[in-house]
């Protein structure tokens, strides 16, 4: 009996709990087949006005501002850009730990990024990264003094 037993055990175990239900669940007819279409999926971007494939990417937004704030927002920026810059530039020849050292460098690729953003016209980005590198040369200049 047991040897009759084992094969039918090792069957159902092999084949899985869907496969048993399959065979002795209760049987679900297929749903009937209409003649309507599948709805589309739907659109990732609005179509621009005069393109030529809706849902193709559009040109990333910018800001509409005025001169004035323009000049404003990079004036401020090339101002924490350069405080930080003249901070670093006196932290450079001194001796720093590994750690102070890894922390200048991170601050000097805040400031290189903060460049890019103010040559690109991202005067907001410029400031918010220039701002993060003179927070690091802060924290750097109390521990190193």
């Amino acid at each position: 009996m047991r040897a009759r037993a084992l094969p039918a055990i090792l069957l159902l175990g092999l084949s899985g709990c869907a496969q048993i239900q399959a065979i002795w669940g209760p049987s679900k007819r297929p749903a009937p087949a209409t003649s309507t279409p599948a709805p589309s999926p739907p659109q990732l971007t609005p179509p621009i006005p005069g393109s030529s494939a809706p849902g193709t990417p559009s040109a990333p937004l910018t800001p509409q501002m005025s001169a004035e704030e323009e000049r404003r927002l990079r004036e401020g920026a090339q101002r924490k850009l350069d405080e930080t810059d003249r901070l670093l530039r006196q932290l450079d020849g001194r001796p720093l730990q590994p750690k102070e050292r890894e922390t200048f460098l991170l601050a000097q690729s805040f400031l290189d990024q903060a460049r890019k953003a103010l040559a690109a016209h991202e005067y907001e980005r410029a400031a918010n990264l220039a701002a993060k590198a003179r927070t690091l040369t802060d924290d750097l200049a109390a521990t190193t003094k």
